[in-house]
């Protein structure tokens, strides 16, 4: 079930977010997520980030221009998304030594590792050849496959307290290696249980977001629990509140 607008409004307040939640959709885009803007080139989804924030809506489609030429925004985004299949075979050295591949960025140690982490990767199926990425919209819950937060540490450990309100898993919050495309879909269906995310620790998305963001993804069911914290929960007591009060001094 949509949780209301109240119910959103009611955890954006007592979280004291400065950014509204940002949904992944998969449906078309329409008059209903206007005004849209369409990735295109090779720009990462994150290099609309300020967009989402005046209430756009990011509109990434499946890209005929390959890893080479890439016409509907980065051909990594393009995997971790669902709207490719496959990945380049040069992939695994394209992420460490850049053998073969058209550079080498150094993030493991072997090219053996990197193809087991590519090997471990599940991209998500989507019911059409397009995504979008913007503002929440709970009249278009039943599209919605994921949501994000981003947020400052203080408000990161606000936003993952009450992710995990309702579970004892000292885990319920993980920290796994991937893109920050992946991280804000991809990393949920990969994940053993309804876990939260924590992102935007992508190395090449980072300069794309202010310096003290970060981010925490989670499930439309998680969500939706979380929207329905009682009253008297750690959001009405006095180390989170006096954390927001010191801040504000």
């Amino acid at each position: 079930m949509a949780p209301s607008p109240e119910a959103i409004e009611r955890i954006v307040a007592k979280l004291d977010l400065k950014v509204p939640p940002i949904a992944v959709y998969d449906c078309p885009a329409g008059e209903a997520f206007e005004p849209t803007i369409a990735a295109s080139g090779r720009a990462c989804c994150f290099a609309y980030y300020d967009r989402w924030l005046e209430g756009k809506t990011l509109v990434i489609r499946k890209s005929g221009g390959g890893f080479a030429n890439p016409t509907d925004g980065c051909p990594g985004a393009q995997s971790a998304f669902g709207l490719s299949e496959e990945y380049p075979p040069f992939m695994a050295h394209f992420l460490t030594d850049g053998v073969g591949a058209p550079m080498g960025e150094g993030l493991k140690a072997t090219p053996e590792l990197a193809q087991e982490f590519i090997d471990s990767t599940k991209r998500p199926r989507l019911s059409q050849d397009e995504l979008l990425i913007g503002p929440l919209r709970p009249e278009h819950w039943q599209h919605v496959l994921s949501i994000t937060f981003f947020v400052d540490p203080d408000r990161l450990a606000g936003v993952m307290t009450l992710a995990g309100y309702w579970s004892s898993d000292p885990e319920m919050t993980v920290a796994p290696f991937s893109s920050g495309c992946g991280m804000i879909l991809r990393s949920l269906g990969e994940l053993d249980g309804d876990r939260a995310i924590i992102g935007c620790t992508d190395l090449a998305m980072r300069k794309y977001v202010p310096p003290e963001i970060l981010s925490l993804t989670v499930s439309p069911q998680r969500f939706e629990k979380m929207t329905t914290v009682p009253e008297g929960s750690f959001l009405d007591k006095t180390w989170w509140n006096d954390l927001l009060k010191a801040r504000k001094k």
